[in-house]
């Protein structure tokens, strides 16, 4: 047969394929009968066995491909053709996107009995070198056939444990995320043939928070891509995909990388043989602070054995930096939300110090002083344009009890401090944020003062006017009042001054018993009342102390200006208070008040029903101007007269907006301001 013609180089069995294949596309029943011929002459030819599953793969006939690639794998396990075909199907598979083709193999696949398939893929992934594609076979293999994770699980993750160890990569990599995101999860599901050590599992958990924490706080980057409902312009920027290389953009993707973690925690505990609630971490966190609570009471109670202290330990651990990040995400918003959170915030929020209402206090101590000696926990107010404000407030409370809950004894304490510097912690600049802000809550504000000053010279602009509101705020609850007006007012500077004094919603002059914590977002308009409302507190504060000071209580006068009328009552005691002296210099006066309230109560002061107050408030002293006048029977008249004048200008000159006044004050008499602090 094969010695005629050109054909004499061919061998019978490639001869009798050569006519198979001949009749394919023309006539496909010919085809088969040839190769149906040349099977039963040689039943032992792979290359007719191949043959055959090639002309019924174009054919397109599922169940016979599959037949013949069965019969292949049981009798051709060396042929380097067969494999090239088996990894085109596995290759199939595990495609993020399935176009006909793919759904064809898989469909092959699909038809081939159960314990062939897995022949298969352990079969493939033990001839892969690569250690990335192995671990996909395997991991495939283990999802189809569960009693395969006993077997090839652990070996898997020391696999992935080496390769990561030698590649020395980040964090944030393809083998971690294989490990923690696909592998463990399986091998601690299937927990009833596996001992693991509980050492070890303790071991993987640490690796598994490491890696989670990584991978939701890696900052948006400009070269990431969007995902595709984010190309929308109408839709905002709140949703990015992350790749890690190595991987597929599908094997990159974690949805849920919080709630991964709890679940995997969970699967932790029962192999540790803790008792757990299943579903604590869905629910509020006010529920699941009780609930820890309660859980570290009933075991101090009964005497916390080590097995026990490691459950309070990473259950509060883990709770904590969700806690944390969460609010974090809302302060640093720039870092972190957009990735896997949407704050809707356009701008950090800032937690700081509120100032007591005169008609709160009870006691006759200075509001300082009152705020060094209560160290009670404070009442936090927020602004009314942070919509989920109790979202924000709740987190950070928990966190703040949950730290302290970890430094609640010695060896919690200690192991807490262990996982910190085996996770370095310290390299975390979110986590500086929330230490600022705890001790602010503490009324730590020294503590505060040297945080903020070891972060602020390295943050972006928006945390800088953050850190600055609250380094003021803290030098002025230590009693610091030059250096919190200073801080403050070069915080000012970089405003950007309204036109007009918009109508202020959230009153940064609280009311109630005990501290309050205001937490505001850093947008001008709310910062802007904040910073003049430290300034008047921090100037009131020494002008109605036992020395007078004139000039103090001009500066109060011109603040007061900023939305008057509502300290009106701090205005009747400065008038109060000039009455009582008899007397008043302040040649700022008409470079900057022009309240037609504050100037007709002065007209008043000059008159008798006003008390005849002596007022020095030219702009040139009226001392020297009346030095340089005739002394006659009517002594100053001509001063008298200016004033009027003066006045009467006053009131009429009243064009520029009294945001743009203070905003030149502050910076044209910064110096002045300081130094009478």
């Amino acid at each position: 047969m094969a010695s005629s013609g050109d054909n004499s180089v061919l061998s019978d069995a490639e001869w009798l394929v050569m006519r198979a294949r001949g009749y394919a596309k023309t006539d496909p029943w010919a085809a088969k009968a040839w190769l149906i011929t040349a099977r039963t002459l040689f039943p032992g030819s792979f290359l007719i066995q191949f043959e055959s599953y090639q002309i019924e793969k174009a054919a397109k006939n599922i169940k016979d491909a599959a037949s013949h690639l069965e019969d292949m794998l049981k009798n051709f396990q060396n042929e380097a053709s067969l494999w090239n075909e088996v990894q085109s199907i596995l290759g199939a598979l595990q495609k993020e996107t399935a176009d006909s083709q793919s759904s064809f193999l898989t469909e092959i696949f699909a038809a081939i009995p159960t314990h062939v398939q897995c022949q298969m893929l352990l079969s493939v992934a033990d001839k892969i070198g690569d250690v990335l594609e192995r671990c996909r076979l395997l991991l495939l293999a283990m999802k189809k056939f569960p009693n395969l994770v006993v077997e090839h699980g652990l070996k898997l993750i020391e696999m992935l444990s080496i390769e990561e160890s030698r590649a020395r990569l980040s964090v944030v990599n393809c083998y971690r995320k294989l490990f923690v995101c696909d592998i463990l999860p399986l091998v601690l599901q299937k927990n009833r043939p596996m001992t693991i050590p509980t050492i070890q599992l303790f071991i993987w958990l640490q690796r598994a928070v490491e890696f989670y924490i990584s991978f939701i706080t890696q900052p948006n980057t400009m070269d990431t891509p969007l995902s595709p409902d984010m190309m929308s312009p109408t839709k905002a920027l709140s949703k990015k995909i992350i790749n890690i290389p190595g991987l597929l953009e599908r094997e990159s993707q974690i949805l849920d990388p919080w709630g991964n973690l709890f679940r995997l925690l969970q699967l932790v505990g029962t192999h540790a043989g803790w008792e757990m609630e299943p579903d604590v971490f869905t629910k509020s966190r006010d529920y699941q602070w009780q609930y820890l609570l309660s859980l570290y009471n009933r075991y101090k109670t009964g005497g916390i054995t080590d097995e026990k202290r490691k459950q309070i330990l990473y259950t509060c651990t883990i709770l904590f930096l969700q806690c944390l990040y969460s609010y974090v995400s809302h302060v640093d918003a720039d870092n972190f939300a957009g990735v896997f959170s949407s704050t809707g915030l356009t701008a950090p929020v800032v937690l700081l110090e509120g100032f007591r209402s005169d008609n709160d206090d009870t006691s006759s101590q200075p509001q300082v002083k009152r705020l060094r000696q209560d160290r009670s926990q404070p009442n936090i107010q927020p602004s009314a344009s942070i919509h989920n404000s109790s979202n924000i407030i709740q987190n950070f409370l928990t966190a703040f009890k949950c730290f302290e809950l970890l430094h609640s004894s010695d060896e919690l304490r200690r192991e807490f401090i262990t996982l910190c510097q085996n996770w370095q912690m310290e390299t975390w600049s979110w986590m500086g944020h929330f230490q600022t802000d705890m001790f602010l809550y503490q009324g730590l504000h020294q503590k505060a003062v040297a945080q903020i000053q070891n972060f602020i010279l390295a943050s972006k602009e928006k945390m800088k006017t953050r850190m600055s509101l609250q380094l003021s705020c803290c030098f002025y609850c230590l009693g610091n009042f030059s250096k919190a007006c200073e801080v403050v007012m070069d915080t000012i500077e970089f405003l950007e001054m309204p036109s007009e004094i918009e109508e202020v919603k959230d009153n940064v002059v609280v009311s109630g018993q005990g501290r309050q914590l205001l937490l505001l977002q850093c947008l001008d308009n709310e910062i802007l009342p904040y910073c003049i409302q430290l300034l008047i507190t921090c100037i009131k504060e020494k002008a109605f102390s036992s020395l007078s000071n004139d000039m103090l209580l001009g500066h109060l006068l011109i603040l007061l200006q900023y939305d008057w009328p509502k300290q009106d009552e701090l205005f009747n005691d400065i008038i109060k208070k000039i009455r009582t002296q008899g007397s008043f210099t302040y040649n700022l006066f008409f470079h900057y008040v022009y309240c037609i309230d504050i100037l007709e109560e002065f007209a008043l002061l000059d008159t008798q029903e006003g008390g005849r107050v002596n007022l020095d408030i030219m702009s040139v002293s009226t001392k020297a101007i009346s030095q340089q006048r005739t002394v006659t029977r009517g002594l100053n008249k001509g001063v008298k007269e200016d004033f009027r004048a003066t006045l009467e200008k006053q009131v009429q000159n009243l064009g520029e907006p009294i945001p743009n006044v203070i905003h030149r004050f502050l910076k044209d008499e910064r110096d002045l301001i300081i130094k009478n602090l």
